[in-house]
């Protein structure tokens, strides 16, 4: 597969008495795509294409990773938060409604709409595990675990009050830190910290391919491909 070359693809260190806490210091950048709108929030991986919800322009877009193009969008009357993928269907988070619904790619019609149960916090990054889904509130800084089937708590986790994106890879939880320009990497069976990326920019929506991440950059308007 071929990628939109970033001409910074070297990993960068910060050298002494240099720290710019925007600039990245983590990571290795393998490709870059314009954003398709100028909020990239919610991120997700179908196989082939990404999925890239943008809350100022209330869609959800279906772009070619390779350059960017928009393959179509589904409107979405909502404030537009993270967006998963169950292999199916996309998942979609909406801050207005408290809702985490379900998407058929096809037609854009809501199958399902979960309400968020917890009162506190604002509804960040959504993806998927089988048969239940992964979301972030923000403020109070929690990772949730709940079934798909009616929203069902499973478990959560602490973690910082501006979480936003959240992933699972694996063993392994991320979730972004926008306002910090941080990636955080946590066992997802303990939820154990395990290691903090600085990936400067904005970083909000999280996505993988099966080979390397996917990340929205909210201040630089871009979605980058990136190895950490």
């Amino acid at each position: 597969m071929s990628h939109v070359r970033d001409p910074a693809s070297e990993r960068v260190r910060n050298t002494a008495g240099m720290g710019n806490p925007r600039e990245m210091t983590d990571g290795t950048i393998l490709a870059q795509i314009p954003a398709p709108g100028p909020a990239p929030y919610g991120l997700a991986h179908d196989g082939d294409a990404i999925w890239i919800s943008d809350p100022n322009e209330k869609k959800i877009f279906r772009v070619d990773p390779n350059g960017g193009n928009v393959l179509f969008s589904i409107a979405f009357d909502g404030d537009l938060a993270g967006t998963g993928w169950d292999g199916k269907c996309v998942w979609q988070g909406d801050r207005t409604s408290r809702t985490i619904s379900q998407i058929d790619p096809e037609t854009g019609e809501i199958t399902k709409a979960l309400k968020v149960e917890h009162p506190i916090g604002e509804i960040g990054g959504v993806c998927c595990e089988g048969e239940y889904l992964w979301y972030s509130l923000s403020r109070l800084g929690q990772l949730r675990k709940v079934k798909q089937t009616d929203g069902g708590y499973a478990k959560a986790y602490p973690v910082k009050p501006d979480c936003c994106g959240v992933l699972l890879v694996g063993k392994h939880l991320f979730y972004t830190e926008p306002g910090a320009g941080l990636v955080h990497k946590m066992d997802a069976a303990t939820g154990s910290l395990l290691i903090s990326y600085n990936v400067g920019g904005r970083p909000t929506g999280l996505a993988h391919d099966g080979h390397a991440f996917w990340m929205a950059d909210q201040e630089q308007k871009r979605i980058v491909r990136i190895r950490f």
